[in-house]
């Protein structure tokens, strides 16, 4: 075999594995500039938005009693904080729960099976 022959090969396949490579590289560069463009379209959607909270009108709180002034009101915290509060403290409730149950069923057995039960229980969700 002589070298140009050889050379041919070698050139031919290293160009085909080039343009695998180049197509390769351009979808997914094409998915991932596709993927990005939703997620900035999705956060320019109007309905996805939050809507602001109405404002009360001074004008005429003004009007109708210049004498008194309005109080203003400092929360201490935010509903939605309150909510979350309460959404963490029962979540956090319903996990010790189930660690106790847990821990009270592999604990019940005897020593001999009690990494099985304990396997058992945790795959059960107990």
């Amino acid at each position: 075999m002589a070298i140009g022959e050889w050379w041919n090969q070698v050139s031919g396949t290293v160009m085909h594995g080039l343009e695998v490579t180049a197509v390769g590289m351009l979808l997914v560069f094409f998915t991932l500039g596709l993927v990005i463009l939703a997620m900035v379209l999705l956060t320019k959607l109007p309905w996805l938005q939050s809507k602001p909270a109405p404002q009360e009108p001074e004008s005429e709180t003004k009007a109708a009693s210049p004498a008194v002034q309005p109080v203003q009101r400092t929360p201490s915290t935010p509903p939605q904080t309150n909510e979350l509060a309460q959404v963490a403290a029962i979540t956090v409730a319903l996990v010790c729960s189930r660690r106790r149950s847990v821990r009270q069923v592999a604990t019940t057995k005897s020593t001999r099976g009690s990494w099985r039960s304990y396997g058992r229980a945790h795959q059960l969700g107990l």
